[in-house]
């Protein structure tokens, strides 16, 4: 299973095509914006016409009283939701990046503590 940049497996979700063929993808994230809800998936197996690297974006719709995925048919608000959601992954791996960077001991060349007495975790240890 792949992971997310958080280190979190990504949820594999089974969804039907047009022509009913069953196809697996990766679930990457959801969004709210402008009163809509936006789903972003990527394959997580090869599917015709689909780039393994490419997102596929749906907004949660309402069919019969029933919660649906719909394709995004206008390109600005598609556009708009990937440059949003790029952002978010974006600052989240800042994130995550921050968070690693406060965990290295301040001081040390090496970027681990050897107790060199040139970071603070030294003086802690003594």
């Amino acid at each position: 299973m792949k992971e997310n940049n958080n280190g979190k497996e990504k949820e594999v979700v089974e969804l039907y095509g047009d022509q009913g063929d069953l196809l697996k993808f990766y679930h990457v994230g959801t969004i709210e914006y402008k009163k809509g809800i936006y789903v972003f998936f990527q394959p997580s197996e090869p599917v015709e016409g689909v780039d393994p690297d490419e997102l596929v974006i749906f907004t949660i719709g309402n069919e019969n009283g029933e919660e649906v995925l719909l394709p995004v048919e206008d390109d600005d608000i598609l556009d708009e939701v990937y440059d949003i959601f790029v952002s978010e992954q974006n600052a989240d791996e800042e994130g995550v990046e921050a968070e690693t960077e406060e965990e290295e001991p301040k001081g040390c060349n090496s970027g681990r503590c050897s107790r060199c007495g040139g970071c603070p975790r030294s003086d802690e240890e003594k």
